[in-house]
């Protein structure tokens, strides 16, 4: 059997903990452009990973909610 020409991207399952404003936003963001709140928080990931260049210090301090 010959192996497929493109390769899946591996993904593994995670959890967080957010405050339930923060939820709220991101499931009226979600159902108000008919995708899924993980579709939301991946592309907000990926979009944050993006602009850190791969710098491992983050510009950022802990947001009290």
């Amino acid at each position: 059997m010959a192996k497929s020409a493109t390769k899946k991207t591996r993904s593994v399952r995670t959890s967080v903990m957010l405050p339930a404003k923060c939820y709220e936003q991101i499931q009226a963001l979600a159902d108000a452009n008919q995708v899924s709140s993980a579709w939301v928080i991946r592309h907000a990931l990926l979009k944050f990973l993006n602009e850190q260049n791969a710098q491992l210090q983050l510009p950022l301090r802990p947001v009290e909610h």
